[in-house]
């Protein structure tokens, strides 16, 4: 720090305004680019991020208030083993089945790795009317906007 005092108090003065004003305008230019835009794009990436998430939650709220709205489907009577009706019905609807594994005796676990989380909902939504009730239901959302699903399902009325 010394030797850049030394050199400073060496310059003539007409040198010294040009490089103080030199130092100002590197000042100022590493202030608003290497400050102020960074931080105004992030701030306004972060708006954009909540302003879709905020749309997203809403849609998920206006879903489940129509979904708790919706008539009871009577059940319907099981033709056949549960795995094998609720393997069937997951397959009808387009997912392709990780793992379909009986439970005792009236209840089964399902795993689909990967699913639209509308249409996973509607096939959910519609297993009621094939005699199935959901017991326990995990939906782990990826970064694709894509979920995986691990549903347990067990005989209506059991």
């Amino acid at each position: 720090m010394d030797r850049v005092s030394a050199w400073y108090i060496g310059l003539t003065g007409r040198e010294r305004v040009l490089v103080s004003v030199a130092g100002g305008l590197m000042a100022l230019i590493v202030l608003v680019y290497g400050i102020i835009l960074p931080v105004g794009t992030a701030l306004d990436e972060a708006a954009v991020r909540h302003r879709l998430a905020t749309e997203r939650a809403g849609r998920i709220a206006a879903q489940i208030e129509t979904l708790k709205s919706a008539p009871r489907v009577k059940a319907a009577a099981l033709a056949g083993p549960i795995e094998q009706v609720a393997g069937a019905s997951a397959q009808e609807a387009g997912f392709i089945v990780q793992s379909n594994q009986r439970r005792g005796q009236d209840a089964a676990v399902i795993v689909i790795p990967t699913a639209r989380p509308q249409a996973a909902l509607a096939w959910i939504d519609g297993l009621p009317a094939q005699g199935l009730a959901v017991e326990q239901l995990t939906m782990t959302p990826a970064p694709d906007g894509s979920v995986s699903v691990n549903l347990t399902v067990r005989r209506s009325g059991s």
